[in-house]
């Protein structure tokens, strides 16, 4: 098993990153579904179909249980352990490699391999303070920053769990130091009479090749 990482953001929690290279036929023998998970599982095609078990095999690997416990969605598409109301998820994938967070209390997370497309894409995710905080900074801290907007607004909207979130008006995250590395912030969702903090952690992993990522884990705060 291909595993990147595993660590420990917030307390009671754990996160892994996998980069897959075992076939179908690995996971299907080692991970047996339950009709709702195949059912899912059905109209996926290739990588997405890999993505989609390896991101379950290592949550799977997180929860330390001989015995795998089955995963459902709800009416918002968030995962949820069907017999364990205890624990929270989340999984991510980006090009091959999965993310898969562990909680006792509701989480959320986002993974995203650094891309070229990104700095085109940010109008539609960074409201005008944030744009005015990553044009601050250099042209390579702000493709780094890019990233870190978008998995850290992907993480808070994977923890709202409710859709229908404008990535502009009802998300937004507060000026914070960016070492190269990792960093931490805080962000908020506002949205009608929804208005909640969140802890976010972040960290750069450089793959082999000239390949990067940038994950972020999130927890609400009181």
């Amino acid at each position: 098993m291909p595993l990147l990482l595993i660590t420990h953001p917030f307390p009671g929690a754990s996160f892994g990153l996998w980069q897959i290279a075992e076939t179908e036929a690995f996971f299907r023998e080692e991970m047996p579904l339950s009709d709702v998970e195949e059912a899912e599982l059905g109209p996926l095609k290739n990588i997405r179909r890999q993505e989609w078990l390896a991101s379950r095999w290592l949550l799977h690997k997180l929860t330390g249980h001989f015995q795998r416990l089955p995963l459902a969605k709800d009416a918002f598409s968030k995962p949820f352990f069907l017999d364990h109301p205890d624990l929270y998820c989340s999984l991510s994938h980006s090009h091959g490699i999965v993310g898969a967070l562990l909680a006792r209390q509701n989480v959320g997370c986002d993974i995203q391999m650094l891309v070229g497309k990104m700095p085109r894409l940010a109008p539609r995710f960074l409201n005008k303070k944030e744009d005015a905080f990553v044009r601050r900074h250099t042209a390579q801290v702000q493709f780094d920053l890019f990233h870190i907007f978008w998995t850290a607004k992907e993480s808070m909207y994977k923890a709202y769990g409710l859709k229908e979130l404008d990535f502009r008006a009802h998300m937004h995250l507060e000026p914070f130091r960016w070492n190269g590395d990792a960093g931490d912030a805080n962000g908020w969702v506002k949205k009608g009479d929804f208005n909640q903090r969140y802890r976010l952690l972040f960290e750069k992993i450089r793959l082999p090749g000239e390949d990067a990522l940038i994950w972020t884990c999130c927890i609400p705060e009181p």
